[in-house]
């Protein structure tokens, strides 16, 4: 059975605005009846789409793969099958894509920033800057741009860039990201300067407007780490009712600039040991799932009965997860350092019983101010210093109820302990994991240049010397940081 082109309108119509509205499984079931009834591309083209926002990543690849056959290939839809690559970490063919997508338009500042940002994080930084200024070539106001590829080389902090960012800051602009990366670059310079002050002011203002730009999402993100999530994992009991899994995940755990993506950096160096980064396969599974209904509810709303047959179906959903990332059964150890794990623990050793769990944690005012210089736009509550600090609070309080309690082994590192000892610390958390490390620990605590895949803000850093965390930078920002509320950030 066949429609017409008015009855296909009608129904992709009817897919998006459940889109829209976030129904992506709904928008799924209509374009899936639909495809049965028109082979057309726009129809894959969006169930694609709502794949990709449900995380089932293979299906998007698969439906995106047919639109591009019913049309033909352009760079708007090659650039979308890349990005679902890079998403889960296929690395080579999302390349390919990329650069098939710039022969058909070579200006394309979003493909190249694309290819920019993996290079990054593959630690080729050469090709990373030289996508960057290709950029900038053709958009010489990209103030994302200009901020990435300050971040790999100062030298670009020059003059005649900030006096073209404080002129574009003080005039009238319909575009927010530009403008707050405006303040971003705005503020290195003061830092640069000395003036750390005008560095905190610059760098709040431009935090608290991406937080109005993502007010409603911020807010839902908020309530469910804080709130409704907490509510749920209270309800799962400390009794013997454990799932069997053979798989030995290694979960490195803790806030934002703590030192996780260091920690994993060490850990993977291991033989067998797979690095996963941060894959927020739980927090993907819970809202693809429905686990928790309504992040805006003040109440948890869940069908989860927390029986065992729930637990095995979860512990399924996860593990499908993580094979859409190449981990699986083949890959019996391997890290995963999603910061909102800690939130999810005790769920986690239920399903993974075999896990092992490291907490980074570093001092409180470092980490404050940490997380205010960095721009991490994927985690909203990082752009409130109210919610920076409610979170901090809470992930301390529950690590000292953790540690108190013993029934959940965890080990600690403190960043400016493992700073000044890394070699002996790194030791320490082998014997803890009980794996076998590298016969030679020289290559820590110096320049690493091993080419592995680091998709944090820490990516520079860590592939840099590990250096002794002097904190003596922080009696510049100690009297600034009164205008905050952190009694308990001592």
């Amino acid at each position: 059975m066949t429609i017409s082109d008015e009855q296909l309108k009608s129904e992709i119509d009817k897919a998006l605005f459940n889109f829209k509205n976030q129904n992506y499984f709904k928008s799924i079931q209509i374009l899936e009846v639909l495809k049965n009834k028109r082979n057309h591309f726009l129809i894959f083209w969006y169930l694609g789409h709502s794949f990709f926002r449900v995380h089932n990543y293979n299906s998007a690849i698969n439906c995106i793969k047919k639109s591009i056959k019913l049309k033909k290939p352009d760079h708007l839809n090659l650039n979308f099958l890349a990005e679902i690559y890079h998403r889960i970490n296929r690395y080579d063919e999302s390349i390919k894509l990329f650069k098939e997508a710039l022969v058909l338009d070579k200006k394309n500042t979003v493909t190249l920033f694309n290819l920019a940002n993996i290079y990054l994080e593959l630690g080729e930084l050469n090709l990373g800057e030289k996508y960057l200024i290709e950029v900038i070539n053709y958009e010489p106001t990209n103030f994302r741009a200009w901020y990435e590829i300050i971040k790999i080389n100062d030298k670009y902090l020059t003059p005649d860039l900030v006096q073209k960012v404080e002129e574009f800051a003080t005039q009238p602009s319909d575009n927010n990201l530009n403008y707050i990366y405006s303040k971003l670059i705005i503020a290195e310079n003061f830092k640069k300067n000395k003036n750390y002050s005008a560095e905190l002011d610059n760098l709040l203002e431009a935090h608290s407007k991406y937080s109005n730009i993502k007010d409603k999402a911020g807010r839902e993100e908020f309530n469910y780490f804080t709130n409704l999530l907490p509510k749920f994992i209270s309800k799962i009991k400390n009794d013997n009712l454990q799932i069997n899994c053979e798989l030995k995940p290694i979960f490195i755990m803790g806030l934002p600039r703590s030192g996780t993506t260091l920690i994993e950096y060490i850990i993977s160096s291991a033989p067998n040991i797979m690095p996963g980064g941060e894959t927020e396969v739980l927090s993907k599974v819970f809202f693809s799932e429905k686990i928790i209904f309504n992040y805006n509810a003040k109440n948890l709303i869940t069908d989860f009965k927390f029986k065992k047959k729930d637990f095995e179906k979860l512990k399924i959903l996860i593990l499908n997860q993580y094979s859409q990332l190449g981990i699986d059964n083949s890959n019996k150890c391997f890290t995963d350092k999603s910061l909102e794990n800690f939130l999810y623990i005790e769920l986690i050793q239920k399903i993974f019983p075999k896990a092992k769990f490291v907490y980074c944690k570093r001092n409180k005012q470092a980490n404050f101010l940490g997380i205010l210089k960095v721009f991490l736009p994927n985690l909203l509550w990082t752009h409130s210093t109210n919610k920076i600090i409610k979170m901090m609070n809470l992930y301390e309080k529950k690590i000292k109820k953790l540690t108190n309690d013993k029934k959940i082994k965890i080990k600690i590192i403190e960043l400016e302990d493992f700073s000044e000892n890394p070699k002996k610390i790194s030791k320490d958390l082998f014997d803890f994991l009980d794996i076998d490390s590298r016969d030679d620990l020289d290559f820590i605590g110096k320049k690493n240049n091993e080419k592995k895949i680091i998709k944090t803000r820490s990516n520079l850093q860590v592939r840099n010397q590990i250096l002794k965390h002097d904190l003596s930078y922080l009696e510049h920002y100690r009297p600034l940081l009164n205008k905050f509320e952190i009694k308990k950030l001592n």
